[in-house]
Protein backbone atom coordinates (compact mmCIF):
# COMPACT_ATOMS: atom_id res chain seq x y z
CA UNK A 1 0.00 0.00 0.00
CA UNK A 2 2.19 3.49 -0.87
CA UNK A 3 2.07 6.24 2.07
CA UNK A 4 -0.67 9.10 2.36
CA UNK A 5 1.83 12.02 3.16
CA UNK A 6 0.84 15.55 2.20
CA UNK A 7 1.63 16.62 -1.14
CA UNK A 8 2.36 13.20 -2.00
CA UNK A 9 1.45 14.43 -5.61
CA UNK A 10 5.33 15.65 -5.66
CA UNK A 11 6.45 12.58 -6.16
CA UNK A 12 6.60 11.17 -9.88
CA UNK A 13 7.75 7.40 -8.29
CA UNK A 14 7.44 5.79 -5.01
CA UNK A 15 8.82 2.19 -4.24
CA UNK A 16 8.34 0.00 -0.94
CA UNK A 17 11.74 -1.02 0.13
CA UNK A 18 11.43 -4.40 2.10
CA UNK A 19 14.38 -4.69 4.26
CA UNK A 20 15.43 -4.64 7.62
CA UNK A 21 13.83 -5.61 11.18
CA UNK A 22 12.13 -2.23 11.75
CA UNK A 23 8.15 -2.11 12.06
CA UNK A 24 8.32 0.91 9.56
CA UNK A 25 6.64 0.65 6.10
CA UNK A 26 10.09 2.42 3.99
CA UNK A 27 9.74 4.02 0.31
CA UNK A 28 12.32 5.03 -2.11
CA UNK A 29 10.89 7.93 -3.65
CA UNK A 30 11.74 10.60 -6.67
CA UNK A 31 9.97 14.17 -6.80
CA UNK A 32 9.33 15.46 -10.09
CA UNK A 33 12.02 17.71 -9.46
CA UNK A 34 15.04 14.56 -9.86
CA UNK A 35 15.18 14.71 -6.05
CA UNK A 36 15.66 11.46 -4.26
CA UNK A 37 13.92 10.44 -1.21
CA UNK A 38 13.33 8.22 1.85
CA UNK A 39 10.03 7.54 2.96
CA UNK A 40 9.26 6.17 6.41
CA UNK A 41 6.14 5.22 7.62
CA UNK A 42 5.07 4.04 11.42
CA UNK A 43 1.43 3.67 13.29
CA UNK A 44 0.66 6.89 15.12
CA UNK A 45 0.88 4.91 18.40
CA UNK A 46 4.93 5.80 18.43
CA UNK A 47 4.32 9.15 17.45
CA UNK A 48 6.43 10.93 20.51
CA UNK A 49 9.52 8.24 19.99
CA UNK A 50 9.22 9.11 16.31
CA UNK A 51 9.15 12.86 17.40
CA UNK A 52 12.01 11.88 19.40
CA UNK A 53 14.03 10.07 16.66
CA UNK A 54 13.23 13.14 14.37
CA UNK A 55 14.84 15.91 16.51
CA UNK A 56 17.90 13.98 17.22
CA UNK A 57 18.36 13.17 13.19
CA UNK A 58 18.03 17.32 13.52
CA UNK A 59 20.68 17.41 15.85
CA UNK A 60 23.45 15.17 14.19
CA UNK A 61 22.96 16.53 10.35
CA UNK A 62 23.99 19.97 12.01
CA UNK A 63 26.32 18.32 13.64
CA UNK A 64 27.77 18.02 10.45
CA UNK A 65 27.03 13.70 10.69
CA UNK A 66 27.06 12.59 6.89
CA UNK A 67 23.73 10.99 6.83
CA UNK A 68 19.97 10.95 5.51
CA UNK A 69 18.88 14.43 6.11
CA UNK A 70 15.51 14.53 8.11
CA UNK A 71 12.85 17.16 5.47
CA UNK A 72 9.74 16.98 6.92
CA UNK A 73 7.59 15.06 10.31
CA UNK A 74 4.23 14.84 10.76
CA UNK A 75 0.70 12.65 10.97
CA UNK A 76 -0.71 11.01 7.96
CA UNK A 77 -3.22 8.76 6.85
CA UNK A 78 -5.99 10.30 8.99
CA UNK A 79 -4.21 10.83 11.54
CA UNK A 80 -3.81 6.36 11.85
CA UNK A 81 -0.08 7.03 11.15
CA UNK A 82 3.12 9.17 11.67
CA UNK A 83 5.61 10.23 8.47
CA UNK A 84 9.28 10.88 8.05
CA UNK A 85 10.60 12.38 5.00
CA UNK A 86 14.59 12.19 4.85
CA UNK A 87 16.91 12.48 2.26
CA UNK A 88 18.12 9.89 0.13
CA UNK A 89 21.82 8.70 0.65
CA UNK A 90 22.82 7.55 -3.21
CA UNK A 91 25.27 4.08 -2.95
CA UNK A 92 25.42 0.83 -2.08
CA UNK A 93 25.01 -0.67 1.07
CA UNK A 94 28.58 -1.21 3.31
CA UNK A 95 27.63 -4.53 4.10
CA UNK A 96 27.39 -5.55 0.63
CA UNK A 97 29.98 -3.51 -1.02
CA UNK A 98 33.10 -4.15 1.67
CA UNK A 99 34.12 -7.84 0.59
CA UNK A 100 35.06 -6.70 -3.20
CA UNK A 101 37.04 -3.73 -1.69
CA UNK A 102 40.82 -4.19 -0.59
CA UNK A 103 41.89 -4.50 2.52
CA UNK A 104 43.22 -1.29 2.51
CA UNK A 105 39.99 0.41 1.36
CA UNK A 106 38.16 -1.72 3.76
CA UNK A 107 40.36 -0.18 6.58
CA UNK A 108 40.56 3.10 5.29
CA UNK A 109 36.49 2.95 5.06
CA UNK A 110 36.59 2.05 8.94
CA UNK A 111 38.65 4.58 9.82
CA UNK A 112 36.21 6.93 8.41
CA UNK A 113 33.58 5.12 10.31
CA UNK A 114 35.78 6.08 13.63
CA UNK A 115 36.07 9.96 13.02
CA UNK A 116 32.69 9.73 12.33
CA UNK A 117 31.59 8.50 15.65
CA UNK A 118 34.07 10.31 17.62
CA UNK A 119 32.49 13.57 15.96
CA UNK A 120 29.11 12.31 17.07
CA UNK A 121 29.88 11.94 20.47
CA UNK A 122 31.00 15.35 20.95
CA UNK A 123 27.15 16.35 20.13
CA UNK A 124 26.00 15.80 23.78
CA UNK A 125 28.26 13.90 26.67
CA UNK A 126 27.82 13.18 30.50
CA UNK A 127 30.67 12.31 32.83
CA UNK A 128 31.19 8.64 34.22
CA UNK A 129 28.27 7.62 36.54
CA UNK A 130 26.21 4.60 37.37
CA UNK A 131 23.14 5.86 35.55
CA UNK A 132 23.82 3.50 32.45
CA UNK A 133 24.52 0.56 34.41
CA UNK A 134 20.98 1.23 36.16
CA UNK A 135 19.32 1.85 32.46
CA UNK A 136 21.16 -0.91 30.39
CA UNK A 137 20.66 -3.40 33.39
CA UNK A 138 16.99 -3.22 33.43
CA UNK A 139 16.76 -3.18 29.41
CA UNK A 140 19.20 -6.88 30.11
CA UNK A 141 16.73 -8.32 32.52
CA UNK A 142 14.23 -7.84 30.60
CA UNK A 143 16.08 -9.11 27.25
CA UNK A 144 16.68 -12.47 29.25
CA UNK A 145 13.09 -12.58 30.04
CA UNK A 146 12.32 -12.30 26.67
CA UNK A 147 14.60 -15.09 25.54
CA UNK A 148 13.85 -17.60 28.22
CA UNK A 149 10.22 -17.01 26.82
CA UNK A 150 10.45 -17.43 23.16
CA UNK A 151 10.44 -20.93 23.13
CA UNK A 152 13.69 -21.76 21.24
CA UNK A 153 17.54 -21.99 22.24
CA UNK A 154 20.70 -19.96 21.13
CA UNK A 155 24.08 -21.81 20.52
CA UNK A 156 25.49 -21.42 23.61
CA UNK A 157 23.07 -20.10 25.59
CA UNK A 158 24.48 -21.03 28.75
CA UNK A 159 27.46 -19.82 27.97
CA UNK A 160 26.30 -16.37 27.11
CA UNK A 161 24.00 -16.28 30.48
CA UNK A 162 26.51 -17.29 32.58
CA UNK A 163 29.10 -14.89 31.11
CA UNK A 164 26.66 -11.84 31.86
CA UNK A 165 25.85 -12.94 35.87
CA UNK A 166 29.66 -12.75 36.11
CA UNK A 167 29.91 -9.42 34.83
CA UNK A 168 27.64 -6.99 35.56
CA UNK A 169 30.04 -4.49 37.36
CA UNK A 170 31.89 -3.82 34.17
CA UNK A 171 28.59 -1.45 33.30
CA UNK A 172 29.84 0.58 36.69
CA UNK A 173 30.71 4.39 36.28
CA UNK A 174 30.27 4.61 32.16
CA UNK A 175 30.22 7.61 30.54
CA UNK A 176 27.53 8.11 27.98
CA UNK A 177 26.62 9.79 24.76
CA UNK A 178 24.41 10.97 22.69
CA UNK A 179 24.86 8.06 19.44
CA UNK A 180 23.80 5.80 17.01
CA UNK A 181 22.15 2.49 17.99
CA UNK A 182 23.38 -0.08 15.79
CA UNK A 183 26.24 1.65 14.15
CA UNK A 184 27.40 -1.13 11.95
CA UNK A 185 27.61 -1.60 8.40
CA UNK A 186 23.74 -2.41 7.87
CA UNK A 187 23.33 1.12 8.50
CA UNK A 188 25.98 2.44 6.48
CA UNK A 189 26.37 3.24 3.00
CA UNK A 190 29.22 3.94 0.59
CA UNK A 191 28.49 6.79 -2.24
CA UNK A 192 29.40 6.37 -5.79
CA UNK A 193 32.10 8.83 -4.86
CA UNK A 194 33.37 7.01 -1.97
CA UNK A 195 31.88 8.75 0.70
CA UNK A 196 30.84 6.75 4.04
CA UNK A 197 26.97 8.02 5.37
CA UNK A 198 25.55 6.55 8.32
CA UNK A 199 21.43 5.58 7.62
CA UNK A 200 18.70 4.49 10.12
CA UNK A 201 18.89 6.21 13.73
CA UNK A 202 15.78 4.15 15.02
CA UNK A 203 16.20 3.21 18.76
CA UNK A 204 19.03 5.72 18.59
CA UNK A 205 19.79 8.12 22.62
CA UNK A 206 22.18 8.25 25.02
CA UNK A 207 24.11 5.18 25.38
CA UNK A 208 27.53 4.08 26.89
CA UNK A 209 30.06 4.97 23.59
CA UNK A 210 31.42 1.19 23.46
CA UNK A 211 27.76 -0.07 23.53
CA UNK A 212 27.66 2.00 20.03
CA UNK A 213 30.95 0.14 19.22
CA UNK A 214 29.39 -3.22 19.37
CA UNK A 215 28.36 -2.91 16.36
CA UNK A 216 32.22 -3.61 14.87
CA UNK A 217 31.40 -7.33 16.03
CA UNK A 218 28.75 -7.78 13.51
CA UNK A 219 30.54 -5.75 10.82
CA UNK A 220 33.20 -7.92 11.47
CA UNK A 221 31.10 -10.91 9.86
CA UNK A 222 32.02 -9.18 6.50
CA UNK A 223 35.20 -7.03 6.83
CA UNK A 224 37.83 -7.77 9.74
CA UNK A 225 39.46 -4.66 7.87
CA UNK A 226 36.83 -2.43 8.27
CA UNK A 227 36.31 -3.11 12.21
CA UNK A 228 39.90 -2.50 12.84
CA UNK A 229 39.89 0.46 11.33
CA UNK A 230 37.33 1.69 13.39
CA UNK A 231 38.72 0.72 16.64
CA UNK A 232 42.33 2.02 15.63
CA UNK A 233 41.22 5.61 14.85
CA UNK A 234 38.33 5.58 17.66
CA UNK A 235 40.84 4.84 20.56
CA UNK A 236 43.72 6.98 18.35
CA UNK A 237 46.13 4.14 20.13
CA UNK A 238 45.94 0.51 21.45
CA UNK A 239 42.27 -0.72 22.39
CA UNK A 240 41.87 -0.39 26.53
CA UNK A 241 41.39 -3.66 27.65
CA UNK A 242 37.92 -2.64 29.49
CA UNK A 243 36.80 -1.79 26.50
CA UNK A 244 36.66 -5.48 25.51
CA UNK A 245 35.39 -7.09 28.33
CA UNK A 246 32.39 -4.46 27.61
CA UNK A 247 32.36 -5.77 23.67
CA UNK A 248 32.04 -9.26 25.25
CA UNK A 249 29.49 -8.31 27.74
CA UNK A 250 27.55 -6.41 25.23
CA UNK A 251 27.95 -9.12 22.44
CA UNK A 252 26.44 -11.60 25.18
CA UNK A 253 23.30 -9.42 26.01
CA UNK A 254 22.59 -8.29 22.47
CA UNK A 255 22.72 -11.41 20.82
CA UNK A 256 20.49 -12.85 23.36
CA UNK A 257 17.78 -10.24 22.71
CA UNK A 258 18.32 -10.27 18.74
CA UNK A 259 17.21 -13.99 18.95
CA UNK A 260 14.59 -13.80 20.90
CA UNK A 261 13.17 -10.74 18.14
CA UNK A 262 14.64 -13.16 15.82
CA UNK A 263 12.28 -15.96 16.37
CA UNK A 264 9.51 -13.71 16.18
CA UNK A 265 10.70 -12.69 12.55
CA UNK A 266 10.70 -16.45 11.18
CA UNK A 267 13.21 -18.70 10.83
CA UNK A 268 15.40 -17.18 8.41
CA UNK A 269 16.63 -14.36 10.89
CA UNK A 270 16.55 -17.64 13.75
CA UNK A 271 19.33 -19.01 11.20
CA UNK A 272 21.39 -16.37 10.69
CA UNK A 273 21.53 -15.49 14.17
CA UNK A 274 22.31 -18.93 15.07
CA UNK A 275 25.13 -18.81 12.37
CA UNK A 276 26.27 -15.42 13.64
CA UNK A 277 26.66 -16.46 17.57
CA UNK A 278 28.99 -19.46 15.85
CA UNK A 279 30.86 -17.23 14.30
CA UNK A 280 31.25 -14.94 17.25
CA UNK A 281 31.93 -17.55 19.77
CA UNK A 282 34.85 -19.00 17.57
CA UNK A 283 36.42 -15.61 18.14
CA UNK A 284 35.93 -15.70 21.51
CA UNK A 285 37.07 -19.22 21.86
CA UNK A 286 33.84 -19.71 23.30
CA UNK A 287 34.29 -17.13 25.89
CA UNK A 288 37.84 -18.38 27.29
CA UNK A 289 39.17 -15.52 25.56
CA UNK A 290 37.79 -11.54 25.61
CA UNK A 291 40.02 -10.06 22.47
CA UNK A 292 38.36 -11.59 19.12
CA UNK A 293 40.63 -13.62 17.26
CA UNK A 294 39.99 -11.26 14.06
CA UNK A 295 41.49 -8.26 15.36
CA UNK A 296 44.32 -10.56 17.58
CA UNK A 297 45.13 -12.17 14.08
CA UNK A 298 45.15 -9.19 12.11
Amino acid sequence: MPPVIPHIERFLRIVPINKGWSDDRKYYAETKAGEKRLIRVSDVSVLEEKRREFELMKRMAKAGIPMSEPLEFGVSEDGKAVYQLLNWCDGEEAKELLPSLSLDEQYAFGQEAGRILRRMERIERYEPSNIWAEEYGMRVRGYIEAYRKCGERLYADNQLLQFIDEHWACLDNRPRCLLHADYQSDNMVISPDGHLFIIDFQGSGVVDPCYTLTGVMVTAEVSPAFSRGQLDVYFDGPVPDDFWLLNAFYMATESINAFAVAVKLGREEVEYSQGLMHQMMEWYDNLNIIIPTWYRHN
